[in-house]
């Protein structure tokens, strides 16, 4: 039986160190995503599908893509509290970066 993801339900804080983000599961296909500025405040914000695959345990492998046609991949480990994202822009740029994350609900 695949693994329950657990961040359905809840909202996370990513530093990312260059950004921050943060993350609201609002259920294991749906996502708002929330731009953090360097002053705490929200910023740019957008709902996106998502999918979810469990690579192993509490590790996942989170993907969309946003209405500019960005392309999102993360790898959440829920374990380490840690993120992976790899971004490919629609001008086709392409960024890696490495954040933690904190449960903030």
């Amino acid at each position: 039986m695949p693994e329950t993801f657990p961040a359905t339900g809840h909202r996370y804080l990513v530093d990312f160190q260059a950004f921050r983000v943060e993350l609201h599961f609002e259920s294991d296909s749906r996502l708002t995503y929330t731009g953090i500025r360097a002053d705490g405040s929200h910023g740019a914000s957008e709902t996106v599908t998502i999918a979810v695959e469990p690579v192993r345990d509490r590790l996942f492998l989170v993907t969309w893509q946003e209405a500019d046609r960005t392309t999102v991949v993360h790898l959440e480990d829920f374990k380490t509290n840690t993120i992976v994202t790899h971004i490919t822009g629609p001008d086709s740029s392409f960024s890696i970066f490495h954040g933690t994350m904190t449960q903030l609900s």
